[in-house]
């Protein structure tokens, strides 16, 4: 008799437990906005305005290869028109790997204006920056790999 009752006071119990078990809708994902876990780290993140990311640009190199002022205006706009153009293309339709042959090629172009812009010995110095600086992103070197191919 007394296992009877402990039995169907488990079932009760159960039972009643189940409605309050179905109200939890909301997930801490729901309710944060943010995810948990594994994809924590691929939330979006919004990139800096293409002046700004030209600027830095061109303030590290300015710095970095001695640039004067009419040669740091000209990078300026070359990395200007660089940050611009990736800009349309990550907000472009295709897929990913039309996107990174887009991306490559301007990168190439950029590379040329560059090099149109910089003394031999200031390009050669921005090369060796550029894994440098590709480290300091955490994305483990150049952001060229046209060559490596």
């Amino acid at each position: 008799m007394f296992k009877k009752l402990i039995a169907l006071s488990g079932l009760l119990l159960t039972l009643s437990s189940l409605p309050l078990l179905a109200q939890q809708t909301a997930t801490p994902d729901a309710q944060t906005g943010q995810r948990m876990g594994k994809g924590r780290g691929m939330q979006q993140h919004q990139a800096a305005d293409p002046t700004v990311r030209a600027q830095r640009m061109t303030d590290q190199m300015t710095k970095q290869l001695g640039l004067d002022e009419a040669t740091s205006k000209k990078v300026y706009d070359v990395a200007l028109a660089r940050a611009q153009k990736v800009d349309a293309i990550q907000k472009g339709t295709d897929d990913n790997k039309a996107k990174n042959q887009a991306l490559q090629a301007n990168a190439e172009d950029f590379k040329s204006k560059l090099k149109g812009v910089l003394t031999p010995d200031q390009f050669t110095k921005f090369e060796s920056m550029k894994g440098r600086m590709g480290r300091g992103r955490g994305n483990g070197g150049s952001t060229d790999n046209s060559d490596q191919k």
